[in-house]
């Protein structure tokens, strides 16, 4: 056991954030299966299939992973340690079926897993040709991945493909992820992510270098945002708590809709989604040290001319894409926010946001933010349904760090929020930076000189709202009320 434990001890000093002690630190869970069979370290330099109970020797370590093709199987890493050859691809761990097989009743536990273009994969092969018709025959179901360590994968550390169900992510740590730590495919649906740490992933993609592209007879370079801890891209009904969420790249917890990237450039590589992200849980996790702590509808007013999409805009000019990004009917509620830019940003309607916890020290620093710019302004249909109550804010200097912006629409509710010890209003804020185009932060003309600047944010908490604003889409209302202004613009 002493092999084991200074492994799991050299995983976990890599994170800069604590995790929890029933996090693989020093001891493994539950009990081999009977008839269990070991996979030796005559196999470790071999891709393995996996179709019955098996477990794995801690004193080696496997290089190529490991595939789970078959329901009702458990795989017991024992704590070994999973690692790709650098620069490798594939993945770590690999849990498929094809579309027309059910996979259920498989368990992955005490695993170390680093490297890989993802870490770990939960999939059904060939999903992209599903229909909303039969999207879900044959689906995923008791599926359950505990007490893993994954770490340093190139892309997303965790992938949940399309249409998959019922797959529990419970007591893992999620680092350096050089993509989302965890991502949530469109269609996945009736997830749980439970007691995750989510630490410094998102780092790698797009690098400190930027990449270039032609446009107009010039070549460009840009810069990454990085990406977030946890991505819910179209997928629903899932339920996400108790999760420590501290230095992701871009934030926490990003809710959107892929807009169908790829058509025409990579065409093998695009499908068709039509699940939007909504009626997830949000609740009980801590954020500390991000820009954004949960967006919803992250990318309701981003511009996203470069991902190729076969959504129809509903902006369209020679630089801008703008698209719907349907994120309904989600909850967050009892979070811990400290020293976040951004808690709760809120782009699209019927999303409920009470019970939360703002912390910070800078007095720009905001609690929630709800509004999109293009949706009010071209269509006229500002972020109705809202609602935002029972939420407590402690940000030096900032006395009203419940805003709204570009108007609000109908059925909104405002209530018994407070504010360093007393209830407070909300009313109009500002619009945060957008940046040029989705993912990037920086955009210029390619050259010897070409780097990206450093961009420091403002440290001035907004002005105070007004004693008494009115009900309507340009002043709000007072702590306690219902709200239903009508959009004028």
């Amino acid at each position: 056991m002493a092999l084991l434990a200074g492994a799991m001890v050299a995983i976990g000093a890599q994170a800069t954030g604590a995790a929890p002690a029933d996090l693989p630190l020093g001891q493994v869970i539950g009990t081999l299966a009977p008839g269990s069979t070991l996979v030796g370290c005559g196999q470790a330099n071999q891709v393995i299939q996996v179709t019955t109970d098996a477990h794995l020797d801690p004193s080696c370590t496997y290089t190529k992973g490991l595939e789970i093709t078959a329901s009702d199987v458990t795989l017991d890493c024992q704590g070994a340690v999973i690692e790709s050859a650098p620069d490798a691809g594939g993945r770590g761990i690999l849990l498929t079926t094809p579309v027309d097989v059910p996979l259920a009743n498989v368990t992955v536990r005490n695993c170390i897993v680093g490297g890989f273009l993802n870490t770990m994969r939960v999939t059904r092969a060939g999903f992209k040709t599903l229909t909303p018709d039969n999207a879900y025959d044959n689906t995923t179901s008791n599926i359950l991945i505990e007490n893993v360590a994954l770490h340093d994968s190139r892309g997303v550390g965790l992938f949940v493909d399309g249409y998959t169900s019922d797959v529990t992510m419970r007591d893992l740590t999620v680092t350096r992820a050089g993509s989302s730590g965890i991502y949530l495919e469109a269609g996945s649906r009736q997830n749980l992510v439970e007691r995750v740490v989510f630490t410094g992933n998102g780092i790698r993609e797009n690098g400190p270098d930027g990449q270039t592209l032609q446009l107009g007879g010039e070549t460009y370079r840009w810069w990454g945002t990085g990406r977030e801890g946890l991505s819910i891209d179209g997928s629903r009904d899932n339920v996400v708590r108790n999760n420590t969420f501290v230095d992701n790249m871009a934030g926490g917890i990003f809710l959107y809709k892929n807009c169908g990237e790829f058509v025409n450039d990579e065409p093998a590589q695009h499908w068709s989604r039509w699940t939007p992200a909504s009626g997830n849980l949000i609740e009980a996790n801590t954020f500390t040290h991000e820009d954004n702590g949960v967006w919803v509808a992250s990318r309701a007013a981003e511009n996203q001319l470069f991902m190729d999409c076969s959504d129809t805009p509903y902006v369209s000019d020679a630089i801008t894409r703008i698209y719907r990004d349907p994120a309904t009917d989600n909850t967050v509620r009892n979070n811990a926010f400290t020293d976040v830019t951004y808690g709760v940003r809120v782009e699209d309607d019927r999303t409920v946001v009470e019970g939360n916890v703002f912390t910070s020290d800078v007095g720009a620093h905001m609690a929630v933010l709800v509004g999109t710019l293009y949706r009010t302004e071209v269509l006229g249909e500002p972020v109705a349904g809202a609602v935002v109550r029972n939420n407590t804010a402690s940000i030096a200097g900032n006395t009203h760090p419940y805003r709204w912006i570009h108007g609000l629409g109908a059925d909104t509710t405002y209530a018994d929020n407070v504010s360093l010890d007393a209830a407070v209003v909300w009313c109009a804020g500002e619009q945060p930076p957008i940046d040029p185009f989705l993912f990037v932060v920086q955009f210029q003309l390619d050259g010897p000189d070409a780097a990206p600047t450093t961009t420091i944010p403002a440290t001035a908490a907004p002005a105070p709202c007004p004693s008494d604003p009115t009900v309507d889409p340009t002043a709000a209302p007072t702590a306690g009320a219902v709200v239903t202004p009508a959009f004028t613009g």
